[in-house]
Protein backbone atom coordinates (compact mmCIF):
# COMPACT_ATOMS: atom_id res chain seq x y z
CA UNK A 1 0.00 0.00 0.00
CA UNK A 2 1.14 3.26 -1.08
CA UNK A 3 0.59 6.71 1.82
CA UNK A 4 1.06 10.11 1.72
CA UNK A 5 1.90 11.93 4.98
CA UNK A 6 1.21 15.47 5.24
CA UNK A 7 4.03 17.78 5.97
CA UNK A 8 2.47 18.57 9.41
CA UNK A 9 2.55 14.65 10.02
CA UNK A 10 -1.72 15.56 10.93
CA UNK A 11 -3.12 13.73 8.33
CA UNK A 12 -2.16 9.86 6.50
CA UNK A 13 -4.02 9.24 3.56
CA UNK A 14 -3.65 6.06 1.83
CA UNK A 15 -2.95 6.17 -2.56
CA UNK A 16 -2.94 2.55 -3.89
CA UNK A 17 -2.93 -1.02 -3.18
CA UNK A 18 -0.88 -2.81 -5.35
CA UNK A 19 -1.02 -6.61 -6.10
CA UNK A 20 1.58 -8.15 -7.93
CA UNK A 21 3.18 -11.45 -5.38
CA UNK A 22 1.81 -14.76 -4.79
CA UNK A 23 3.56 -14.35 -1.43
CA UNK A 24 3.94 -11.76 1.61
CA UNK A 25 6.53 -8.84 0.87
CA UNK A 26 9.10 -8.94 2.76
CA UNK A 27 11.22 -5.92 1.23
CA UNK A 28 10.96 -2.73 -0.78
CA UNK A 29 12.07 0.62 -1.58
CA UNK A 30 10.79 3.24 -3.47
CA UNK A 31 12.04 6.54 -4.66
CA UNK A 32 10.20 9.03 -6.69
CA UNK A 33 9.19 7.02 -9.69
CA UNK A 34 9.97 3.51 -9.15
CA UNK A 35 8.65 1.03 -5.63
CA UNK A 36 11.04 -2.56 -5.89
CA UNK A 37 9.08 -5.57 -3.47
CA UNK A 38 10.64 -8.43 -2.73
CA UNK A 39 8.33 -11.29 -1.50
CA UNK A 40 8.33 -14.87 0.01
CA UNK A 41 6.94 -15.87 -3.30
CA UNK A 42 11.17 -15.76 -4.15
CA UNK A 43 10.08 -12.88 -6.63
CA UNK A 44 11.40 -8.98 -6.72
CA UNK A 45 8.98 -6.53 -8.58
CA UNK A 46 9.78 -3.61 -10.06
CA UNK A 47 6.78 -1.03 -10.39
CA UNK A 48 6.14 2.08 -12.08
CA UNK A 49 4.71 4.45 -9.33
CA UNK A 50 2.94 6.41 -12.12
CA UNK A 51 1.00 3.74 -13.59
CA UNK A 52 0.94 1.14 -10.55
CA UNK A 53 2.03 -1.77 -12.90
CA UNK A 54 5.14 -4.23 -12.41
CA UNK A 55 7.52 -2.97 -14.99
CA UNK A 56 9.72 -6.05 -14.23
CA UNK A 57 10.07 -9.43 -12.73
CA UNK A 58 13.46 -10.93 -11.13
CA UNK A 59 13.74 -14.19 -9.91
CA UNK A 60 15.53 -15.94 -7.26
CA UNK A 61 15.66 -19.59 -5.84
CA UNK A 62 13.62 -18.63 -2.28
CA UNK A 63 12.00 -15.79 -0.04
CA UNK A 64 13.27 -12.60 -0.67
CA UNK A 65 14.86 -10.61 2.40
CA UNK A 66 16.31 -7.48 1.68
CA UNK A 67 16.61 -5.05 -1.37
CA UNK A 68 18.54 -2.30 -1.59
CA UNK A 69 18.90 0.55 -5.02
CA UNK A 70 20.96 3.56 -5.71
CA UNK A 71 20.72 4.98 -9.71
CA UNK A 72 23.16 2.37 -10.84
CA UNK A 73 22.59 -0.85 -8.58
CA UNK A 74 19.76 -2.99 -7.26
CA UNK A 75 20.94 -5.31 -5.00
CA UNK A 76 18.80 -8.33 -3.82
CA UNK A 77 19.30 -10.77 -0.84
CA UNK A 78 17.51 -13.98 -0.25
CA UNK A 79 17.02 -16.90 1.95
CA UNK A 80 18.67 -19.08 -0.78
CA UNK A 81 22.48 -17.42 0.12
CA UNK A 82 22.60 -15.52 -2.60
CA UNK A 83 23.06 -11.72 -3.17
CA UNK A 84 22.01 -10.86 -6.78
CA UNK A 85 22.89 -7.56 -8.39
CA UNK A 86 21.33 -5.88 -11.20
CA UNK A 87 21.75 -2.86 -13.21
CA UNK A 88 19.07 -0.51 -12.81
CA UNK A 89 20.98 1.43 -15.95
CA UNK A 90 20.50 -1.30 -18.11
CA UNK A 91 16.75 -2.45 -17.55
CA UNK A 92 17.58 -4.01 -14.59
CA UNK A 93 19.70 -6.51 -16.47
CA UNK A 94 21.38 -9.66 -14.24
CA UNK A 95 24.59 -8.04 -13.34
CA UNK A 96 26.87 -11.11 -11.23
CA UNK A 97 26.13 -13.01 -7.81
CA UNK A 98 28.21 -13.20 -4.48
CA UNK A 99 28.00 -15.95 -2.08
CA UNK A 100 29.32 -16.73 0.74
CA UNK A 101 27.00 -16.60 3.51
CA UNK A 102 26.32 -19.44 5.40
CA UNK A 103 22.07 -18.97 5.63
CA UNK A 104 19.73 -16.81 4.89
CA UNK A 105 20.94 -13.10 4.20
CA UNK A 106 18.22 -11.51 6.37
CA UNK A 107 19.29 -7.10 5.73
CA UNK A 108 21.35 -5.54 3.50
CA UNK A 109 22.58 -2.23 2.85
CA UNK A 110 23.98 -0.17 -0.01
CA UNK A 111 25.92 3.46 0.03
CA UNK A 112 28.11 3.89 -3.74
CA UNK A 113 29.60 0.90 -4.87
CA UNK A 114 30.06 -0.49 -0.84
CA UNK A 115 27.26 -3.19 0.00
CA UNK A 116 26.93 -4.39 3.48
CA UNK A 117 24.94 -8.08 4.33
CA UNK A 118 24.03 -9.52 7.38
CA UNK A 119 22.93 -13.21 7.92
CA UNK A 120 22.18 -15.92 10.40
CA UNK A 121 25.45 -17.10 10.33
CA UNK A 122 26.14 -14.67 12.70
CA UNK A 123 28.46 -12.62 9.82
CA UNK A 124 28.36 -9.36 8.84
CA UNK A 125 30.11 -8.65 5.18
CA UNK A 126 31.32 -5.77 3.58
CA UNK A 127 31.71 -5.70 -0.59
CA UNK A 128 32.83 -3.56 -3.14
CA UNK A 129 30.63 -4.22 -6.14
CA UNK A 130 33.65 -2.54 -8.59
CA UNK A 131 35.66 -5.27 -8.07
CA UNK A 132 33.10 -8.07 -7.07
CA UNK A 133 34.96 -8.82 -3.59
CA UNK A 134 34.53 -9.57 -0.19
CA UNK A 135 36.26 -6.47 1.55
CA UNK A 136 35.75 -7.37 5.33
CA UNK A 137 34.26 -10.13 7.23
CA UNK A 138 32.22 -9.55 10.68
CA UNK A 139 32.10 -11.97 13.06
CA UNK A 140 31.65 -10.47 16.85
CA UNK A 141 27.65 -11.49 16.99
CA UNK A 142 27.25 -14.58 18.73
CA UNK A 143 23.50 -15.12 17.41
CA UNK A 144 22.56 -14.59 13.99
CA UNK A 145 22.16 -10.92 12.64
CA UNK A 146 18.54 -9.74 11.65
CA UNK A 147 19.44 -6.03 11.04
CA UNK A 148 21.87 -2.76 9.88
CA UNK A 149 21.98 0.59 8.80
CA UNK A 150 25.39 1.63 7.00
CA UNK A 151 26.49 5.20 6.15
CA UNK A 152 29.57 4.82 4.13
CA UNK A 153 31.72 4.81 7.33
CA UNK A 154 29.89 3.01 10.05
CA UNK A 155 27.81 -0.15 10.34
CA UNK A 156 25.06 -0.19 12.90
CA UNK A 157 23.61 -3.78 13.45
CA UNK A 158 21.59 -5.40 15.47
CA UNK A 159 21.12 -9.17 16.17
CA UNK A 160 19.15 -12.34 18.33
CA UNK A 161 22.28 -12.23 20.94
CA UNK A 162 20.25 -8.77 22.01
CA UNK A 163 23.28 -6.76 21.41
CA UNK A 164 24.01 -3.10 19.03
CA UNK A 165 27.20 -2.80 17.59
CA UNK A 166 28.62 -0.05 16.05
CA UNK A 167 31.79 -0.63 13.37
CA UNK A 168 34.07 1.13 11.35
CA UNK A 169 33.53 0.07 7.95
CA UNK A 170 36.79 1.56 6.75
CA UNK A 171 39.02 -0.86 9.40
CA UNK A 172 36.60 -3.85 10.17
CA UNK A 173 37.06 -2.71 13.63
CA UNK A 174 33.88 -2.72 15.84
CA UNK A 175 33.91 0.44 17.95
CA UNK A 176 31.42 0.30 19.87
CA UNK A 177 28.82 -2.65 21.75
CA UNK A 178 26.00 -2.51 23.81
CA UNK A 179 25.48 -5.10 25.18
CA UNK A 180 21.71 -6.08 26.26
CA UNK A 181 20.72 -3.68 24.52
CA UNK A 182 17.04 -4.89 24.62
CA UNK A 183 15.45 -8.28 26.29
CA UNK A 184 14.99 -9.93 23.12
CA UNK A 185 16.61 -10.09 19.23
CA UNK A 186 17.40 -6.67 18.42
CA UNK A 187 14.78 -6.47 14.83
CA UNK A 188 16.02 -2.94 13.21
CA UNK A 189 18.01 -0.24 13.62
CA UNK A 190 18.87 3.06 12.05
CA UNK A 191 21.35 6.06 12.75
CA UNK A 192 22.97 9.38 11.83
CA UNK A 193 26.24 10.34 12.92
CA UNK A 194 24.62 14.08 12.62
CA UNK A 195 22.10 14.04 15.09
CA UNK A 196 24.59 11.42 17.45
CA UNK A 197 21.93 9.20 18.28
CA UNK A 198 21.17 5.31 17.37
CA UNK A 199 17.61 3.93 16.99
CA UNK A 200 16.78 0.37 17.65
CA UNK A 201 13.27 -1.31 17.45
CA UNK A 202 13.13 -4.95 19.10
CA UNK A 203 11.12 -8.22 19.66
CA UNK A 204 10.79 -7.16 23.31
CA UNK A 205 7.92 -4.53 21.81
CA UNK A 206 9.86 -1.33 23.16
CA UNK A 207 11.63 1.60 20.87
CA UNK A 208 14.97 3.36 22.13
CA UNK A 209 17.59 6.16 21.30
CA UNK A 210 21.00 5.95 22.33
CA UNK A 211 24.16 8.20 21.84
CA UNK A 212 26.29 6.67 19.14
CA UNK A 213 29.22 8.20 20.27
CA UNK A 214 28.88 6.86 23.67
CA UNK A 215 26.49 3.46 23.44
CA UNK A 216 24.49 5.77 26.33
CA UNK A 217 20.77 5.00 26.26
CA UNK A 218 18.91 8.38 25.58
CA UNK A 219 15.39 7.43 25.84
CA UNK A 220 12.94 5.09 25.75
CA UNK A 221 9.95 4.78 23.82
CA UNK A 222 6.69 2.77 25.65
CA UNK A 223 2.99 1.99 24.55
CA UNK A 224 4.35 2.62 20.81
CA UNK A 225 3.31 -0.83 19.82
CA UNK A 226 1.96 -4.03 21.13
CA UNK A 227 3.93 -7.11 19.75
CA UNK A 228 7.23 -7.28 17.76
CA UNK A 229 8.79 -4.13 16.31
CA UNK A 230 9.70 -5.01 12.57
CA UNK A 231 10.88 -2.00 10.96
CA UNK A 232 11.62 1.81 12.00
CA UNK A 233 12.96 4.22 9.79
CA UNK A 234 13.60 8.18 11.50
CA UNK A 235 14.49 12.03 10.48
CA UNK A 236 15.17 14.78 12.85
CA UNK A 237 11.00 15.06 13.64
CA UNK A 238 9.40 11.39 13.19
CA UNK A 239 10.26 7.66 14.34
CA UNK A 240 7.95 5.78 11.75
CA UNK A 241 7.68 2.24 12.61
CA UNK A 242 5.24 -1.07 12.27
CA UNK A 243 4.89 -4.16 14.02
CA UNK A 244 3.06 -7.64 14.77
CA UNK A 245 0.07 -5.81 15.93
CA UNK A 246 -0.84 -4.67 12.34
CA UNK A 247 -0.13 -1.50 13.12
CA UNK A 248 2.40 2.02 11.62
CA UNK A 249 2.99 4.23 14.32
CA UNK A 250 4.59 7.91 13.61
CA UNK A 251 6.29 9.06 17.12
CA UNK A 252 7.01 13.11 17.19
CA UNK A 253 10.23 12.56 18.01
CA UNK A 254 11.20 16.29 18.27
CA UNK A 255 8.72 16.53 20.77
CA UNK A 256 10.24 13.69 23.36
CA UNK A 257 14.04 13.61 22.64
CA UNK A 258 14.95 16.94 23.94
CA UNK A 259 13.21 16.40 27.33
CA UNK A 260 14.73 12.85 27.15
CA UNK A 261 18.47 14.18 26.91
CA UNK A 262 17.99 16.67 29.63
CA UNK A 263 16.51 13.54 31.81
CA UNK A 264 18.12 10.68 33.29
CA UNK A 265 19.17 8.10 30.55
CA UNK A 266 16.69 5.29 31.62
CA UNK A 267 13.91 8.02 30.78
CA UNK A 268 11.08 5.79 30.19
CA UNK A 269 8.75 7.53 28.47
CA UNK A 270 5.02 7.68 26.66
CA UNK A 271 4.71 8.92 23.11
CA UNK A 272 3.43 12.24 23.34
CA UNK A 273 2.15 12.55 19.74
CA UNK A 274 1.41 9.55 18.09
CA UNK A 275 -0.86 8.70 14.54
CA UNK A 276 -1.27 4.85 13.89
CA UNK A 277 -2.27 3.44 10.12
CA UNK A 278 -3.97 -0.45 10.59
CA UNK A 279 -3.16 -2.13 7.42
CA UNK A 280 -4.50 -5.43 6.51
CA UNK A 281 -1.23 -7.17 7.66
CA UNK A 282 2.42 -6.76 8.39
CA UNK A 283 5.29 -9.35 7.65
CA UNK A 284 8.14 -10.20 9.98
CA UNK A 285 10.26 -8.26 7.77
CA UNK A 286 8.38 -4.52 7.80
CA UNK A 287 7.08 -5.31 4.65
CA UNK A 288 4.32 -3.15 5.03
CA UNK A 289 6.63 0.04 5.71
CA UNK A 290 8.76 2.05 3.09
CA UNK A 291 9.93 5.48 4.93
CA UNK A 292 6.85 8.15 5.34
CA UNK A 293 10.09 10.28 5.38
CA UNK A 294 11.11 10.68 1.71
CA UNK A 295 12.50 7.74 1.37
CA UNK A 296 1.85 -12.75 12.50
CA UNK A 297 5.88 -13.77 11.68
CA UNK A 298 6.26 -15.16 8.64
CA UNK A 299 8.18 -18.25 8.26
CA UNK A 300 10.19 -17.46 5.29
CA UNK A 301 11.80 -14.52 7.38
CA UNK A 302 14.05 -15.75 9.95
CA UNK A 303 15.05 -19.44 10.25
CA UNK A 304 18.54 -19.06 10.50
CA UNK A 305 18.78 -17.51 13.71
CA UNK A 306 21.52 -19.18 15.94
Amino acid sequence: RLWHLSETGSQITQLATLAGHTGSVLTLQADDTTLVTGSSDATVCVWDLATCTVRRRLQHADAVLSLRFSDKWLVTASKDRMLHVWRRDCDYAHAFALPGHAVAINAISLHGDMLVSASGDRTIKLWDLGSRTCVHTLDEHTRGVATLDFDGVHIVSGSSDRSIRIWNALTGVCERTIANAHADLVRTVAFSRAMDVVVSGSYDETIKVWSFSTGALIHKFRNVHTSRVFKLMFDRTRIVSCSHDRSVSIIDFAADLPRARHTTAMADSAVSRRHTVVPRSIDENGGALQSFLNEKPSPSGYTNMP
